[in-house]
């Protein structure tokens, strides 16, 4: 039997070398006629077709700036993974936008471990006036967690060594943070989130007044018309449909949709149609900013880490869209969460109704990546 997969698995990759061979001189011409070129990516016999990484130039559309000029004063709400200390990054290094505090949810990382290590990063990123949440340690209800082997990487900053700065502040309660935050603005703040909805749901249960000081709620999470990623990741977890933000902890996540506040979300549908690579972090090491030189090498740990040579950014592509609704149309859509405990639970509901979130599903990819790579990759 093992024999006879072995063949069989033999052909398979034999045809899809074939067929690359037969099918490399005619790219030009399907290019011309509107055909989009697909990757496979992967380790036999688990491959997968992926959009190719578009490797040419683009000029970044100019950045829009606020109404007002006033930069626009955001919460980060981060999980402890590689995608989310890029988006975070990213933020730090947009003029637009003013970072008052960060919190980490029970996601990629254990809160309490993380937190002080985003801190750090921020002392060394010359803004140890941001002050840091670390959240509960687990969801608002039941016990699902991203797998272990995960949350022990994002624990240690992947093995890099952040810079050395003064001492950071230590990190408080992530929802009573947000709170205070919230309550303190004389304007209204903005929310991104990019992990489990837990410390923005504890904080709406703790006053469920500060939601007139949130302007708009930025997601990276769910998938509404494609297949889900726990299952595909982690093979021991039955869920096809679900995505891992919404997955660990989908009671805060159903509070949030149905606050009635401004939410944006950016699902697997849009952001898996961003390709990152090596060419990447070399146009954000290019600068002299602590922050892109930082951001290459956390992509380039991700890239070795999978022996990949193009990897999902998902927060980091949920961020750029948050700060340019130019490079992602919205469209508005009613959705809900199931919370039922089950091969369903966490999945993404597409209900009868009035719409309560604006969705991206397809950005310009190419824009994306260029806003990243000018704003990271920019000089002092």
């Amino acid at each position: 039997m093992k024999r006879k997969a072995l063949v069989v698995g033999g052909i398979g990759l034999g045809a899809l070398i074939l067929i690359g061979l037969l099918a490399g001189p005619a790219v030009p011409l399907l290019v011309r006629l509107g055909v989009k070129p697909v990757c496979i990516q992967g380790d036999w016999p688990r491959l997968r077709v992926v959009p190719c990484p578009d490797l040419t130039t683009v000029t970044p559309i100019p950045l829009q700036a606020p109404d007002d000029l006033v930069p626009i004063p955001i919460i980060v709400d981060d999980d402890g993974s590689p995608d989310g200390i890029l988006a975070l990054l990213f933020f730090l290094r947009h003029p637009h936008y003013d970072v008052r505090a960060v919190t980490v949810s029970p996601g990629e990382a254990h809160p309490d471990r993380f937190a002080p290590l985003a801190a750090q990063l921020l002392a060394a990123m010359g803004r140890p006036d941001i002050p840091v949440g670390a959240g509960r340690a687990t969801p608002l209800e039941g016990d699902h967690a991203f797998p272990e082997p995960w949350r022990q990487g994002s624990d240690a900053f992947w093995g890099i060594a952040l810079p050395d700065a003064l001492a950071p502040v230590a990190p408080v309660p992530a929802a009573g943070l947000i709170v205070e935050t919230l309550t303190a603005s004389t304007q209204p703040v903005s929310v991104f989130v990019g992990g489990p909805h837990t410390n923005l749901a504890e904080a709406l249960r703790l006053d469920p007044a500060i939601g007139q000081q949130i302007g708009d709620v930025y997601i990276m999470g769910g998938s509404v018309y494609v297949p889900g990623n726990i299952e595909r990741d982690w093979p021991e977890i039955s869920n096809q449909v679900a995505e891992w933000n919404i997955w660990v902890d989908p009671v805060a996540a159903r509070e949030v949709f149905a606050s009635g506040l401004a939410l944006h979300l950016v699902p697997l549908d849009g952001t898996n149609q961003v390709m990152w690579s090596e060419a990447d972090a070399r146009a954000w090491a290019s600068s002299t900013t602590p922050e892109g030189a930082l951001a290459a090498e956390v992509l380039r740990s991700w890239l070795d880490s999978w022996s990949a040579t193009e990897a999902y950014l998902w927060d980091l592509v949920a961020a750029v869209a948050a700060t340019d609704p130019r490079l992602c149309p919205e469209v508005p859509l009613a959705l809900d969460v199931d919370i039922e405990p089950g091969p369903e639970q966490g999945r993404i509901l597409v209900a009868d109704g009035p719409a309560n979130v604006e969705v991206c599903l397809a950005p310009d990819a190419g824009q994306v990546r260029a806003r990243v790579a000018d704003l990271l990759g920019r000089a002092e």
